[in-house]
C-alpha cells in the first residue's frame, strides 16, 4: 500500500512522519499500517510519531517499533465517547502539541 500511495517520495521530503490508528496496541506491532510506516521511516532515518484514539503500548514497545512518541486522543479527553463525537477539535489540539514538540 505504501508503494501505491507514493510514500517513498513523500518520505524523502519529510521532516517528521506522523502515522495513526484507532488503537495503538499489541496488534499494531504485527503488521498494521503504523508499524509499516515506522519501519520505512526508520530506514530513511526519519522520526515517527503516532496519533491514536487509544494507547495501550508502553514507551519501550513504541520505541522498538520505531515510533518515538504516541499522542492518544484520550490523553486530551479521557472520555472515549467524547473523543469519537468531537474527534476533529481534539485532533487539532493534538496536532498543536506535535508541532510544539517537534517542529518549533
Amino acid at each position: 500500500m505504501l508503494d501505491v500511495l507514493g510514500f517513498a517520495a513523500a518520505l524523502e521530503r519529510a521532516e517528521l512522519v506522523i502515522t495513526g490508528e484507532g488503537s495503538l496496541d499489541e496488534q499494531t506491532l504485527h503488521g498494521k499500517a503504523p508499524a509499516g510506516v515506522a519501519a520505512a521511516a526508520r530506514a530513511a532515518e526519519k522520526e515517527v510519531v503516532a496519533v491514536c484514539g487509544r494507547l495501550t503500548l508502553p514507551p519501550e514497545a513504541l520505541g522498538r517499533a520505531g515510533i518515538r512518541r504516541a499522542y492518544p486522543l484520550t490523553g486530551v479527553e479521557p472520555d472515549v465517547a467524547t473523543c469519537i463525537a468531537d474527534a476533529g477539535p481534539i485532533l487539532e489540539r493534538v496536532a498543536e502539541q506535535i508541532a510544539r514538540d517537534f517542529l518549533v
